[in-house]
């Protein structure tokens, strides 16, 4: 009876591995054109694997060798983190069956642990493998202690994956957020601290090692026992389940907006001038920088500004001045796009504007835009190249002085070139 079951939950787990891969396969082949992959992705791999050659067998560039052991930690708690989750394999027409029999159930949630930790096991050697040769070459670390930053590396994305499933299944809303931050917080730490402190011991590879397999081993065990929650946990699993399909689609469709009622904006609450000019362009470039930031765009702002800040900090001089340019140019190109986008509203085509008030708005409207994007961008220059003091007391004026000239140089360049369209 007992390899009955079993036989029967594994035909069960096979059959659902099976058709959610050929739906992630349909979804990529839906949202790609596989010929245009196969000509970009080959010589992609060709270059890819001719650099990573290069890595071994030349001398290393100077930005990546100065950088600090501190580097491979945070780089495999961002692959830990943002790659991957937990799936059980689970569905909601189970509660008309599955959930009468723990054991087919249980049997289906093992099965689905185990294929999502070989998934980031390959996931973490491919992490690994990519940065061998600065571990190797600049930090002098040998195959065994490489091979202890991996262990421990997979077991803490295995707690990572049993908090993030546990969590889900517990707790709702800010709570959960809250919670899965405070946990990936201690974990990330406490990972942090052994690979400062004891990634090459042996001892202490083999006490990291127990004390994730327990923490590992206490999760699961109140993860597979827990009743009462089939609701939430076929929430959670759709969550994972379509992961891919939410992240092909993040830029082209809006999440759909919950109903308040009496909903006012977090910012700009008060009809307060953002400028001391009362012309007509001044009030319609406030209105513009009001719109977009009461609406979803602050959010790609704010990942745009929390990106661009590593991308300065992290390259030598005079790199850093050459990657701060190119993404203001890149961000004042985005931001002329919902410029174009905020007059191409029915309700600003009812209103008498005029073709000029449009135009001569551009230069406030993109200053304004520009202003904080600009000065955290020099704040990070400025406390990377000088002491902090003056960094942080420059970039109030250096920012708003950038940002200022490149608001003028849009609305007479840029503007131009729109016309002329």
């Amino acid at each position: 009876m007992s390899g009955l079951t079993s036989m029967t939950a594994h035909r069960l787990f096979v059959r659902r591995w099976r058709d959610r891969w050929w739906e992630k396969l349909g979804i990529l082949r839906f949202t790609f054109d596989l010929t245009i992959l196969l000509y970009l992705g080959v010589p992609a791999l060709l270059l890819g694997g001719r650099a990573y050659y290069g890595l071994w067998r030349e001398e290393l560039p100077g930005w990546l060798a100065g950088l600090p052991y501190s580097f491979v930690p945070l780089a495999l708690l961002f692959l830990i983190y943002s790659v991957g989750g937990l799936s059980f394999y689970i569905e909601a027409g189970d509660v008309l069956f599955l959930r009468q029999r723990p054991r087919w159930m249980q049997g289906l949630m093992l099965r689905g642990l185990f294929v999502s930790a070989a998934a980031q096991l390959l996931l973490l050697a491919a992490g690994i493998a990519a940065l061998s040769p600065l571990l190797v070459r600049s930090y002098g670390m040998g195959w065994p202690e490489i091979g202890s930053l991996y262990i421990v590396a997979f077991g803490v994305k295995i707690v990572q994956m049993l908090i993030q499933q546990l969590l889900g299944v517990l707790i709702a809303g800010w709570r959960r957020l809250l919670a899965r931050s405070l946990a990936y917080s201690l974990l990330g730490a406490a990972f942090a601290a052994w690979a400062a402190v004891s990634a090459g011991a042996p001892a202490g590879t083999a006490f990291a090692v127990l004390v994730l397999a327990g923490t590992a081993g206490v999760l699961g065990w109140r993860r597979f026992h827990l009743r009462g929650r089939f609701d939430a946990e076929v929430r959670e699993e759709e969550r994972q389940k379509t992961k891919l399909t939410a992240l092909l689609l993040a830029s082209a469709v809006d999440r759909p907006k919950t109903p308040r009622s009496n909903a006012r904006p977090w910012l700009f609450r008060r009809l307060r001038r953002l400028t001391r000019s009362r012309r007509p362009e001044a009030r319609i470039a406030e209105a513009l920088v009001k719109a977009f930031f009461r609406g979803n765009e602050w959010k790609l702002y704010v990942q745009f500004v929390l990106a661009g800040l590593a991308a300065v900090l992290l390259p030598p001089y005079p790199v850093d001045f050459i990657v701060y340019a190119a993404l203001l140019l890149l961000m004042l190109y985005w931001l002329s796009g919902h410029r174009r986008a905020f007059f191409d509203r029915e309700l600003m085509a009812i209103l008498p504007l005029g073709e000029f008030v449009e135009y001569r708005s551009a230069a406030p409207a993109m200053t304004l835009l520009l202003l904080p994007a600009a000065t955290l961008f020099i704040a990070a220059l400025g406390l990377k190249l000088l002491p902090p003091l003056w960094g942080l007391l420059g970039a109030v004026p250096c920012g708003a002085l950038i940002a200022w000239w490149l608001g003028g140089l849009y609305g007479k360049v840029g503007i131009a070139f729109e016309r002329k369209r």
